[in-house]
């Protein structure tokens, strides 16, 4: 599918009514997709869990947020490339700061800016709020050569700010690169047959993993051990292993340690009651 054309004011007022930058859950459509902007390779388009659509994502970093906003049992909406409408408040916002609006390339319209995510999360009181968070490399925002895009973050953060909506930058300073690999791992697996998933099943999986807790075997050995007490193939079992830890009935470090079956089982805690605990992840919010 072609890019879109952004050259004349039509042409944005065309795809406002074409519904790009509106709607929320699965009809939400983002401002910006992975054929609207050049891309070195980073790009992506990514079938949601959370939300049944798809999400365009145009960097290996806003991928890496990505995951962790899935996992995330606080975040229940996801909104990629959300457009600071209408261009006036943020033209305002810039004005009153001195800087200067950006136009789209070798143009004189104004430009659609976008934030990178808009996220409807559960807050600590029940009720649902809105964040917004903006995902950059911390190499993008020092130097001179970054000063042009400081400002226009500022413009963008006083855009937020002006309508009550907590903005942030996140870097990938916010998660590590074992944490992305291991939701890219277990995101695999957030949905596996329905057979696997019965209650009883899951719970003497979870009764057999627990007893082999503690001996000197790897992960794949242990699973193995666990398939053969249950009947089931091994291939089940380490779905289940990952569907489990997705979901939030198998606990461990997923920040530091990645999950290969030839390592040793990690140190694990296998959580009874299915009611929501914080996780280490969250902080990368």
């Amino acid at each position: 599918m072609r890019g879109r054309r952004f050259a004349t004011e039509a042409d944005v007022d065309r795809h406002i009514s074409n519904g790009f930058g509106q709607g929320a859950g699965a009809s939400y459509v983002p401002w910006l997709r992975v054929q609207d902007v050049p891309s070195q390779g980073h790009s992506r388009k990514v079938q949601g869990i959370k939300v049944d659509r798809l999400h365009h994502l145009l960097s290996n970093l806003e991928y890496g947020y990505f995951l962790v906003c899935e996992f995330s049992e606080d975040v229940v909406d996801i909104r990629e490339q959300y457009p600071l409408l209408p261009r006036g408040s943020a033209q305002a916002q810039a004005s009153a700061m001195g800087l200067k609006y950006p136009n789209f390339p070798k143009s004189s319209v104004p430009y659609v800016m976008t934030t990178d995510f808009l996220l409807t999360v559960i807050k600590p009181d029940g009720s649902f709020g809105t964040v917004a968070r903006t995902v950059k490399y911390e190499s993008d925002l020092v130097g001179e050569r970054a000063d042009r895009t400081r400002e226009k973050l500022e413009i963008e953060k006083e855009f937020w700010n002006s309508q009550g909506v907590d903005w942030t930058i996140v870097t990938e300073a916010g998660f590590t690169v074992e944490l992305v690999q291991n939701l890219g791992l277990l995101r695999k697996f957030a949905q596996i047959p329905r057979a696997l998933t019965q209650p009883t099943v899951v719970i003497d999986f979870l009764l057999s993993l627990r007893g082999f807790q503690g001996y000197p075997w790897t992960t794949a050995q242990v699973l193995k051990k666990v398939a053969t007490k249950l009947f089931i193939s091994y291939q089940d079992s380490r779905a289940l292993y990952h569907y489990l830890i997705w979901h939030k009935r198998i606990k461990l470090d997923l920040i530091r340690a990645p999950l290969q079956m030839g390592l040793p089982l990690p140190e694990l805690l296998i959580v009874e009651d299915t009611s929501p605990y914080r996780k280490t992840a969250e902080g990368a919010l």
